[in-house]
């Protein structure tokens, strides 16, 4: 039995098989399979659908918007900035006093006061802004009761994963019997989805658009390196910096990719995703966004460098001061000055009761 290919309807290419049947059979056979392929894609209805519709129901081929680059880019912007900080004030707190520096998955809010400097704030606003992400990609991929874009699934799906390390983050936090270094392993969890979703993000697209999303994936794979390499090594300064580094990259290469492919604004000019040269352009700008925030790190270690500089010469005076105010006499008597004019005798003595012989 030979076998003949039919077209599918939605991509405008020969993608499927079937048996052959003798010759007054297969035009029959074929005028159904064509009808029932332009129906699924005029209604929307079935696991091929994966767009958004119009108001006619013509099913729109939207697998991404620059709102879906923009918000998970934005959540790991947020969360890398807060990671330097976090970090670089941990190393030069731990310079001060002498201790060795030892880094975590998630950091304290130091600029709390009490308690409340404790608490695990960042493992909340994870699952916070992961439920918001989540939600709207839902929202979004939604037409009427069906879920039809596939583009907002794997978004979501990420976001849900990195949900997950919110909620271990909070198990550790509250001392709950799991192994040592859950914290990191479900990082290392998370961005292993993220690399496989968007590894396999890219059948059908364009030579630009395949470009841009391997060179997320390799950032990607580069932040799992990071990661066990941190687990690895958790007094070195650099290992966590190197995690925070590459998810930084992440987070603006996302808004890049929104910007390539879904320029915002009607007047904007679009790129040639078939153009050799843009595709050397894009990679160019990935290099050029590992060095830009590379130097960000950099200007926020230097500010925070700065203010314990600052911090620490205010106390070693505040410290001088003190010792000069209480001296001890000749004849072992506390001595507190409270006038800085020595002419005037404005010394309070505070002499050491004499124990009884």
């Amino acid at each position: 039995m030979s076998v003949i290919r039919i077209k599918n309807a939605r991509k405008n290419e020969s993608s499927y098989w079937l048996p052959s049947f003798p010759q007054h059979g297969q035009h029959v056979i074929l005028t159904l399979i064509e009808r029932y392929w332009c129906h699924i894609a005029s209604t929307g209805l079935g696991p091929v659908s994966r767009g958004k519709f119009n108001q006619q129901g013509a099913a729109l081929d939207a697998m991404g918007t620059f709102g879906g680059h923009a918000l998970p880019g934005s959540f790991f912007i947020l969360f890398s900035l807060w990671w330097t900080v976090q970090i670089f004030h941990r190393y030069f707190s731990s310079l001060k006093m002498g201790v060795r520096f030892t880094s975590s998955a998630t950091f304290p809010c130091s600029c709390l006061c009490g308690r409340a400097a404790k608490w695990p704030i960042e493992a909340f606003l994870k699952i916070v802004l992961v439920t918001l992400g989540l939600s709207l990609e839902i929202y979004t991929g939604t037409h009427g009761s069906q879920f039809v874009a596939l583009g907002n699934a794997q978004h979501a799906t990420m976001f849900f994963f990195f949900g997950l390390t919110g909620i271990f983050d909070m198990l550790v936090y509250f001392k709950m019997p799991l192994p040592p270094d859950m914290d990191y392993v479900m990082m290392v969890l998370a961005l292993m989805v993220e690399g496989l979703l968007f590894n396999f993000h890219l059948h059908g697209r364009t030579e630009l658009d395949i470009v841009i999303h391997t060179l997320l994936v390799y950032a990607v794979v580069a932040n799992i390196v990071a990661v066990l390499l941190e687990i690895r090594y958790r007094h070195s300064v650099l290992a966590a910096l190197s995690r925070t580094l590459v998810l930084f990259v992440q987070g603006t290469w996302f808004w890049q990719v929104g910007f390539i492919l879904y320029p915002p604004g009607q007047n904007v000019e679009h790129w040639d995703e078939h153009d050799h040269d843009q595709m050397m352009l894009a990679v160019m700008m990935f290099a050029w966004h590992l060095g830009v925030d590379l130097l960000i790190m950099l200007v926020i270690g230097g500010a925070i460098s700065s203010f314990h500089r600052c911090y620490n010469k205010k106390g070693r005076e505040s410290g001088i001061a003190m010792r000069q105010l209480i001296q001890t006499g000749s004849d072992g008597q506390t001595i507190v000055s409270l006038n800085d004019d020595e002419s005037e005798v404005s010394d309070i003595e505070y002499q050491r009761p004499e124990m009884d012989s």
